[in-house]
C-alpha cells in the first residue's frame, strides 16, 4: 500500500482526532495523546482498531507498546512501520 507522507499525516492525524472528538486542525504532531489530548486508556484501544481500520493492517500482541502510543508524532512513527512491512 503505498501512501503519500503527507496523507498518511493527516489521516493519522484524522484518526487521533475523531477518538479524542476533537478538529483534526486540534491535533498537533508534538501533542501527547494523555496529556494534550485527554485519550484515556479505553480510547487508546478504539484508537488501535481505528488505526487497523484506516490503515489495513493487522496488529499483533508484540506491536503494542506504551512508547508507540504516547504522543501523535509516536503514533506516526509506529503506522508508518506498520505499512511498510
Amino acid at each position: 500500500m503505498s501512501i503519500e507522507h503527507e496523507d498518511l499525516i493527516f489521516k493519522v492525524r484524522d484518526t487521533i482526532a475523531a477518538v479524542a472528538k476533537r478538529l483534526t486542525s486540534e491535533v498537533e504532531l508534538d501533542h501527547a495523546l494523555v496529556d494534550d489530548l485527554g485519550i484515556d486508556s479505553i480510547q487508546i484501544l478504539e484508537l488501535l482498531a481505528a488505526l487497523e481500520d484506516t490503515f489495513g493492517f493487522e496488529l499483533d500482541v508484540d506491536d503494542i507498546r506504551p512508547e508507540s502510543f504516547r504522543s501523535v508524532q509516536a503514533v506516526l512513527h509506529f503506522v508508518e512501520r506498520k505499512v511498510a512491512s
